[in-house]
């Protein structure tokens, strides 16, 4: 069921999903992840949600890049690059509870879904904003239009376990292997290949 089959006329007719996530680097099992809910609600609907923001600045002016290396512009650039989403659809906002007024979709006529991996769901916070995004349900809209009262639902992803983990990925782009091994470790972390960020990558770790 598709998102115009599931809204009445007397609830909201739009809805967003953020993905949130670090995305030190994005790779493909989260492009895998992109794509489910672009098919599930439209790829105009979907929105990657990562920040850069004073904690890592702060490591960074220190030269520690081993936890979060890449800033919010060098994300956003290795995300379209190698995966095709459009910059614009790459938000720097608090994934746990994105601004819906970055994007320009007005919150009192449009739902928000949060989408996230089984393991991140348990930082959610509780109470009675948030509740658990159901195909077919009557969604609410980000603010009630005589209340402001707020309403997010939150959904959970699929994981792919065979993809390299980005820590994984970092660690073997900041050891002693050749450029050689580096750049099968690339090819799989990715699924394809980019000498310039490639280039990119390894010098900002290193």
């Amino acid at each position: 069921m598709n998102i115009p089959e599931l809204l009445s006329e007397d609830h909201t007719q739009k809805v967003v999903v953020f993905y949130g996530g670090r995305f030190q680097p994005m790779h493909k099992g989260h492009y895998k992840v992109y794509k489910f809910l672009a098919d599930k609600f439209g790829a105009d609907n979907i929105f990657i949600a990562t920040m850069f923001g004073k904690k890592q600045q702060a490591m960074h002016d220190e030269k520690n890049y081993s936890r979060d290396p890449f800033t919010f512009p060098e994300k956003q650039h290795i995300i379209s690059t190698m995966f095709n989403i459009q910059a614009d659809h790459i938000v720097n906002t608090m994934p746990y509870r994105p601004d819906i007024k970055l994007i320009g979709r007005d919150p009192y006529t449009t739902a928000v879904i949060l989408a996230f991996s089984e393991k991140d769901i348990g930082r959610l916070g509780s109470g009675n904003v948030l509740q658990p995004y159901s195909d077919g349900a009557k969604l609410e809209s980000r603010l009630d239009s005589d209340t402001n009262a707020e309403r997010v639902y939150y959904m959970t992803v699929p994981t792919y376990e065979d993809d390299m983990s980005a820590t994984n990925f970092r660690d073997v782009m900041r050891s002693s292997a050749s450029d050689e091994d580096k750049g099968k470790v690339f090819m799989k972390f990715f699924g394809k290949w980019d000498g310039n960020i490639f280039t990119m990558i390894d010098k900002r770790i290193n």
